[in-house]
């Protein structure tokens, strides 16, 4: 299973900070640190000073900042898409790859949408895949469903053979929902291993989940770096 950050998206950390934040993630073994939307000013130092040995920075931003993604640089792009058209996410993500991008396509609203309409659900997800996304990435956006029916959801979408990832809000219930998900084929698992509070205070390494849920931890890449991780992102302000 491979971890996607969004820590930072959500930070009011000045650039150097986020800067530093992103290689203790790295240092940490996540697969990617989302840097948020495409703020020219952080990319452009990224480029220059951020050396990641692990980890992939990826820009992410909606339909509407394709432009401001593809001059961001990263060498992957989440696009975020809730309620677009399949015209709309086959062209934003063709044009992606057009510009060399590894590209996931962030679904959200999916469960709730699957509910409502498990074929048209379906068709997003195939729409993304086909058009070059390399990972459908399904967020429970709402956050309302249970982790066994994200689970059998999961698993549903699972049979198209297109490579999952799954986000959640971060409630009580995300862990669980991550495990479950991971459990029925999500290869990629969204969340904020680096917890923003006006900092960044603290690293929830996924393996402390299991003594939440009962069960078996998910092996968190260079877990023997965490603590040595979690103290070095305590100290930025």
């Amino acid at each position: 299973m491979k971890l996607y950050d969004i820590s930072l998206r959500r930070t009011s950390l000045s650039i150097s900070d986020r800067l530093v934040a992103a290689r203790r993630l790295d240092a940490l073994g996540v697969t990617f640190v989302d840097g948020g939307r495409p703020a020219r000013s952080f990319y452009h130092r990224a480029a220059i000073e951020l050396r990641l040995r692990a980890a992939t920075l990826i820009a992410s931003g909606g339909a509407e900042d394709l432009a401001a993604l593809i001059a961001a640089e990263t060498p992957a792009v989440a696009i975020v898409v809730q309620g677009h058209g399949f015209s709309v996410v086959r062209e934003a993500v063709r044009q992606l790859v057009r510009a060399e991008r590894r590209v996931i396509v962030e679904a959200r609203d999916f469960f709730d949408g699957w509910l409502i309409d498990p074929e048209h659900a379906l068709e997003v997800v195939l729409t993304a895949a086909e058009a070059g996304a390399e990972t459908v990435l399904l967020h429970d956006t709402a956050g309302k469903l249970w982790p066994d029916q994200i689970g059998e959801i999961v698993e549903a979408v699972a049979e198209t053979g297109v490579p999952l990832g799954f986000g959640s809000p971060e409630d009580g219930g995300s862990a669980a929902k991550q495990l479950f998900a991971a459990d029925a084929g999500a290869g990629l698992v969204q969340g904020s291993y680096a917890v923003v509070r006006g900092g960044l205070d603290r690293v929830d390494s996924p393996s402390v989940h299991s003594a939440e849920t009962g069960i078996a931890p998910v092996p968190c890449p260079r877990l023997e770096q965490t603590v040595s991780a979690q103290k070095a992102i305590g100290g930025v302000r």
